[in-house]
């Protein structure tokens, strides 16, 4: 157990040192709270940046996996990251309401680039960030369920990318933050996962390595899963809470 609550924050510690603000599906707009502290952005600051999928640089998964490897499918992922780096407002926001209604259906890095997405739309701020603290949670979790520890610096990667605006909100509303991060740690426990959790697999070594003869090699075992999930979620509203409160 204590070995798994020092993974958990290990974790859980990279992500939040590499996003330099903690990072988390959906809930309605009109469900978010509103801000309680915090000045508005001012006029005069940078617009949102051009986002484009993949980004330059953004972390890519081993192309040619071999044996239980192989039947790890990322296509889906990949769609929905490309539909959802539209540049044009129009299409980019059907792409943003075809995310949200399959939600529970995204891995991970369709969540983060969800969050960025919606951070395009100045008025969407706060779903942005509701999106992204759910990335990171789901994130975070398939990664301690990952066997292979050298994919797990994926989910700090993909924090790293993480839209600008969505982290100066959190900077200005510390509270607010606090209080959707609260939001998307309960709607991850109420939306069933429905996606294939190896996906972080094809980020390691072994993946890149390994004939896949042995499905052992991905996943620590099941019965496990239920307490690296509550380690998750604690490290994970602990890490917002002890944001909140710094100054």
């Amino acid at each position: 157990m204590r070995a798994l609550t020092r993974a958990v924050a290990a974790v859980a510690l990279a992500c939040v040192q590499t996003a330099a603000v903690p990072q988390t599906v959906p809930v309605p707009a009109a469900g978010l709270p509103p801000p309680q502290s915090g000045p508005a952005p001012g006029p005069g600051q940078p617009p949102p940046p051009v986002l484009s999928a993949p980004e330059p640089g953004a972390p890519v998964p081993h192309a040619k996996p071999q044996g239980i490897y192989a039947t790890i499918d990322v296509r889906a992922t990949e769609a929905a990251i490309s539909r959802l780096g539209q540049l044009i407002p129009h299409p980019r926001r059907e792409a943003i309401a075809a995310a949200v209604a399959v939600a529970p259906r995204l891995s991970p890095p369709a969540l983060y680039a969800l969050a960025n997405a919606v951070a395009l739309d100045d008025a969407n701020i706060p779903d942005a960030v509701f999106w992204y603290h759910v990335a990171r949670i789901r994130a975070v979790y398939d990664a301690l369920r990952c066997k292979d520890a050298t994919a797990r610096p994926v989910v700090a990667e993909f924090g790293k990318r993480l839209n600008p605006d969505v982290a100066r909100y959190q900077r200005q509303n510390r509270q607010h933050t606090l209080q959707i991060a609260e939001l998307a740690v309960k709607w991850d426990q109420q939306n069933p996962r429905e996606y294939d959790q190896r996906w972080i697999n094809l980020y390691g070594k072994v993946a890149r390595y390994s004939a896949g003869t042995d499905p052992a090699e991905l996943s620590v075992p099941e019965s496990e899963w239920p307490a690296i999930l509550q380690r998750t979620h604690e490290a994970h509203l602990k890490s917002v809470r002890e944001f909140a409160a710094a100054r």
